[in-house]
């Protein structure tokens, strides 16, 4: 089972919505986000239409940054994933713009007079890995530690920080906890809520941010959680291939970039279309990375 009807039907959906957006000029950062990740799930950065490149240099401030810190990153993300080389002097100064724009404890929020947000810093450190020090690596694990164990994809994110940057926490023991208790906030339908007694459902973002996190160190993780997701992402994707979600382009997203990271890792080999019975216990083809 390859599943590449899932990630075709997928990527059609969201390329035609990156297109429609640009052309009723919807904001930037909803474009290049997801432009972004379709890059990242596999697509060619040839399939982007130039228009939305071209908006995007144009909007970029004299200071680097576009609207905030969220916006400026998910740019130079972009722009990165277009093309590196030709667009690098957009790239630096949207970089310097951001290491500008950290608040007090060295982190990042929406802005720099806001409040240091682990959803912002921990997917900034992960997508641009080269503003990772030290000492911004030990102010997220501070972060986290403030508020362990409370929301899903605070725990994600901060995996999803650490492990692109090889950080060990000074804290022992912190990962190890941190994948067990995020594992544990998965729900019988194999998917995840904000945390697992919510009572919202799951949904594709909590459950394609959770599962992200859970790969970065998939030895910690029992095979059944994986096959769980992936199930939970088959079997609720929608005809079109995308998912129900308030903000339906960055759901989707997150969902066929989820998908494709657990096919990358061999991880799903065995899980079970739409309509199947999930059986436990099946071991998966493909080796992981190391965790």
């Amino acid at each position: 089972m390859t599943y590449l009807k899932n990630i075709i039907r997928a990527t059609g959906s969201l390329k035609n919505m990156v297109a429609e957006m640009n052309g009723k000029k919807i904001e930037l950062k909803r474009i290049t986000k997801t432009a972004a990740l379709l890059i990242m799930s596999g697509m060619s950065p040839n399939s982007i239409p130039q228009p939305v490149v071209t908006r995007c240099l144009e909007e970029q401030h004299d200071d680097g940054g576009w609207a905030g810190v969220a916006d400026t990153f998910w740019n130079v993300v972009f722009l990165q994933q277009i093309e590196a080389n030709r667009y690098s002097e957009a790239i630096e100064k949207g970089l310097r713009y951001l290491q500008a724009h950290k608040t007090p404890e060295g982190l990042w929020g929406r802005s720099r007079r806001d409040i240091s947000r682990i959803p912002v810093a921990g997917a900034l450190l992960y997508l641009l890995p080269e503003l990772a020090t030290p000492d911004t690596l030990a102010s997220l694990e501070r972060l986290w530690i403030s508020e362990k164990n409370s929301l899903t994809y605070k725990a994600a994110y901060t995996l999803m920080a650490f492990r692109r940057n090889a950080y060990e926490p000074w804290t022992e023991g912190l990962i190890d906890e941190t994948v067990r208790w995020l594992a544990d906030n998965q729900r019988d339908d194999g998917g995840f809520a904000p945390w697992k007694s919510h009572p919202v459902d799951t949904d594709v973002f909590c459950t394609s941010i959770a599962l992200l996190g859970l790969l970065q160190y998939p030895k910690k993780v029992e095979p059944a959680v994986f096959e769980k997701g992936f199930h939970w992402l088959v079997s609720r994707q929608l005809p079109s291939g995308i998912w129900r979600f308030h903000e339906i382009e960055d759901g989707a997203s997150w969902g066929l970039y989820a998908m494709t990271q657990l096919l990358k890792l061999g991880v799903t080999k065995n899980a079970p279309r739409k309509g199947e019975p999930v059986q436990k216990g099946v071991t998966y083809a493909g080796d992981m990375a190391d965790g």
